[in-house]
């Protein structure tokens, strides 16, 4: 499950703990006689502290710690109605059915929807049973269980249907992001691929024009190579083009996107990046690419450098900097314009 979905079950089961936390350290002084912390209410301190602790520091998200404080809840669940039942207090029942209204639901956010409401109905199934084989309740006390276990039922069907939506709805968001990503990418190199490429420049634009930031863009093309497709096979020239989208894309870093914009023919978009900075990266690149080999090729390019004006739009710029490339190409290439 995504991340996101992660994040939003550590946030609700820290709600529902520090309540109970709450609830432990404050009902004491509502009542004019201590009330001890033994039994079902220490371990509810202990498991709300613990299952506190892991889901600030994200440990709740690995399936096991989440399993076990699940085996944990359900031992609570069982023996806290047990001697619930057996105390006779009618304020004490009422006093769990209220919290059993809170710690059900949160099953299904706990272990995920279908085991969390199979976990929710098998312990409901269960109290049921003890509560009719419970002498001692009068009718009104089982008017309260009866009433507050359908509560509680229909609480975890709701928050099971809830959740459900919830995991399908990520799991279809997550496949489809992960698809339009994979549409993003050149399926060769893995860098970015023109289509985004175009988007980026656009954005990295509308950007430049309200910040009034610079903008420079590199375009780079190796240098001969048809040859290497013509001597050495298709699947060398693939490697090399694998090998010099990667060596850009180290070399850019974070100072903006690479790109495949066709065939041997890369772009680099760089914002807030000046043409002066833009060049000397340029030249980087160039020096990166011509003095080691790419794929086991001695290998150069060349690069054409353009730098956003005040009344350029998308077309202009490209053009300024692949007529740059041209130069280069035409002044002898591993060159840098």
């Amino acid at each position: 499950m995504s991340a996101l979905f992660a994040r939003a079950r550590a946030w609700l089961l820290s709600v529902v703990c520090v309540g109970y936390l709450l609830y432990a350290a404050c009902s004491p002084l509502l009542l004019d006689q201590p009330v001890p912390l033994e039994g079902p209410r220490l371990m509810g301190v202990v498991v709300s502290a613990g299952m506190l602790v892991l889901a600030l520091t994200g440990r709740l998200r690995a399936f096991w710690p989440r399993l076990a404080f699940q085996v944990l809840l359900a031992f609570l669940t069982v023996y806290g109605a047990q001697l619930t039942l057996q105390s006779g207090s009618l304020g004490e029942q009422v006093v769990y059915l209220l919290w059993a209204m809170v710690a059900f639901p949160s099953y299904v956010v706990l272990m995920g929807s279908r085991l969390g409401l199979v976990i929710g109905l098998l312990l409901i199934g269960a109290i049921g049973v003890m509560v009719t084989r419970t002498a001692t309740l009068s009718p009104e006390q089982q008017l309260y269980w009866v009433t507050g276990l359908f509560v509680v039922l229909s609480l975890l069907l709701t928050h099971y249907l809830i959740a459900e939506f919830i995991e399908r709805y990520l799991t279809i968001h997550e496949r489809t992001s992960g698809e339009l990503q994979a549409a993003r990418l050149d399926a060769l190199t893995g860098v970015a691929g023109r289509a985004a490429l175009e988007g980026e420049l656009q954005r990295a634009l509308d950007a430049a024009r309200r910040t009034n930031s610079p903008l420079s863009v590199i375009l780079s093309d190796i240098d001969h190579f048809k040859q290497v497709n013509d001597v050495h096979g298709h699947g060398v020239g693939d490697d090399v083009l694998r090998a010099f989208a990667k060596r850009l894309r180290r070399n850019v870093g974070s100072a903006g996107t690479v790109g495949r914009w066709g065939g041997e023919e890369f772009m680099a978009v760089l914002p807030s990046v000046s043409r002066d900075d833009a060049l000397a990266l340029a030249e980087r690149l160039r020096q990166s690419v011509s003095d080691s080999a790419i794929a086991g090729l001695p290998i150069t390019a060349s690069f054409g450098v353009a730098a956003l004006r005040p009344d350029d739009d998308l077309n202009q710029l490209f053009s300024r900097a692949d007529e740059r490339l041209y130069d280069a190409k035409n002044g002898g290439r591993n060159t840098v314009r």
